[in-house]
């Protein structure tokens, strides 16, 4: 399955006094996740999109289960997959893990959007494309009874 991954070792300024990862860092995470997607894997570094282009990328809808705490020391292996690509939108899903344990599990759709004037802009062709390479193809089998 097409993914991007991306590293990152869980520090103090991550965590609460016990040790364990304040939730709103997660947030924090993803969207460094997200920021080298844009720049490693498509090119289109986030200073570009926000800067030059006169662009933005916000969430307009996210989620996020925790199955289990990260602590400090841990080495989270984030793993970002486009579930959708729309004309203007995609929906990603982005799972942190250490080991084969999930940490968290984040999905939201971000929309390509006109800065300033707040509104909706299509993906330019070339970028569209580099993002189908990591798109997840879905099961055909799913709901399909064995014959």
């Amino acid at each position: 399955m097409p993914a991007y991954t991306y590293v990152n070792d869980v520090m103090l300024r991550d965590c609460e006094s016990s040790g364990i990862v304040f939730l709103p860092r997660y947030f924090e995470m993803v969207h460094t996740v997200i920021e080298n997607w844009l720049d490693e894997a498509l090119d289109w570094p986030i200073s570009q999109v926000q800067g030059s282009n006169g662009l933005s990328l916000p969430f307009v809808n996210v989620s996020a289960e925790f199955p289990a705490p990260s602590r400090l020391g841990d080495r989270l292996k984030w793993r970002l997959t486009v579930r959708e690509l729309r004309r203007s939108s995609l929906r990603l899903e982005l799972t942190g893990s250490t080991g084969a344990e999930t940490r968290v599990v984040v999905t939201g759709t971000l929309v390509l959007s006109e800065a300033l004037a707040l509104r909706a802009r299509r993906w330019p062709d070339a970028i569209a494309e580099r993002i189908r390479e990591f798109q997840v193809v879905p099961d055909a089998t799913i709901g399909k009874v064995a014959e």
